[in-house]
């Protein structure tokens, strides 16, 4: 394991490898640091191969970013997957976010990090990764719960700008995090699964008054 880390690799088998060592050490980079200090010499260097080599695998950061939001992606099908018509929507929605806090933080950058060095290909392919992602969600969530898929379609979309909305807000950085830890500033300072919860709560109470 060791010499496929530090060695070049050269079998697909290798490569398959450290294809998965450098999607999973950008995600453990991605849960502590923001987009912006994430930082490719330093992912190359945790591997264990040049930023040359690093290129090889991904062309840029925004492309390693779609990577790593792509397997969260899987990874959070999977727990709505195990959770659907065990609990009330509600709760099975909140749920499986919470369990996926990095899904949640690459949900709430996407848009201004991928802003630009995508070609079309490229942006139509994670689009369509995303699109196949809600329409299965969309899917369970009718199969289970009492909304049309229309109806789930919307709800997805709707959560996914709550979730934008409310990791911002509840994530506050530098200066502004520590004055709204005073006295009656403390308004400002949010809990994201609260906030979350309730915002998520009133959606889809709304949905499930129209059936």
């Amino acid at each position: 394991m060791q010499c496929i880390i530090k060695c070049r690799a050269t079998t697909p088998e290798q490569k398959a490898l450290r294809l998965t060592q450098i999607i999973d050490v950008t995600a453990a980079r991605f849960t502590t640091l923001s987009y912006e200090d994430v930082n490719l010499k330093h992912i190359a260097a945790d591997v264990g191969i040049t930023k040359a080599a690093l290129y090889r695998y991904f062309r840029n950061k925004e492309i390693l970013f779609l990577a790593v939001y792509t397997q969260e992606i899987a990874c959070l099908a999977q727990t709505a997957a195990g959770d659907m018509g065990q609990l009330p929507l509600i709760d099975s929605i909140c749920n499986t976010l919470i369990k996926h806090p990095l899904f949640c933080k690459l949900s709430a950058i996407m848009h201004t990090a991928l802003q630009c060095n995508l070609t079309l290909d490229e942006a139509r392919q994670f689009k369509s990764t995303l699109l196949q992602f809600i329409e299965q969600y969309a899917a369970m969530i009718s199969e289970h719960y009492a909304l049309s898929i229309e109806q789930a379609t919307e709800l997805l979309l709707q959560v996914q700008q709550v979730i934008i909305g409310c990791w911002h807000m509840s994530h506050s950085v530098g200066s502004v995090a520590e004055v709204i830890k005073e006295g009656p500033l403390q308004l400002f300072e949010l809990n994201f699964a609260d906030i979350l919860r309730s915002h998520i709560a009133r959606l889809v109470t709304s949905y499930q008054h129209q059936t």
